[in-house]
């Protein structure tokens, strides 16, 4: 029997970090590995889980860390490379990310891999949405 609400709950991008959504009484679920991306690129260095895990299954990312201060064209440049480090090597190929700053306080991050349907990322006044 095939059940219609197999796999991963999908997690949403919030301004206070992640939610899910529910569809007909039912979480929605996740169909690639949209949650490992965001895990991947949302879970900062040092997580503390990391010391239960093998040393090749450990996550963590300076991604944020990298995203915050003065944006700067050089600082794009870091933010895409930041992101492409992030998801290299954990089940993503062909990772490209295009960062963009169009006010002062906004920052966009487009990411696209094989696997994950594209995602864009969007910082306005330091939160993320």
């Amino acid at each position: 029997m095939s059940r219609h609400y197999e796999g991963d709950i999908k997690l949403y991008l919030t301004p206070n970090g992640s939610d899910i959504q529910y569809e007909g009484g039912q979480p929605v679920m996740e169909r690639g590995l949209d949650n490992q991306a965001l895990i991947s690129l949302f879970t900062k260095e040092g997580w503390c889980g990391n010391t239960f895990l093998p040393k090749e299954n450990r996550i963590g990312s300076d991604f944020e860390k990298t995203c915050s201060g003065s944006i700067t064209l050089s600082k794009l440049v870091d933010i895409e490379d930041s992101a492409v480090r992030s998801l290299s090597g954990k089940s993503f190929t062909a990772v490209k990310a295009i960062a963009l700053n169009s006010r002062s306080d906004a920052l966009k991050v487009q990411i696209q891999a094989e696997g994950i349907s594209d995602v864009l990322l969007t910082k306005e006044g330091g939160v993320w949405k």
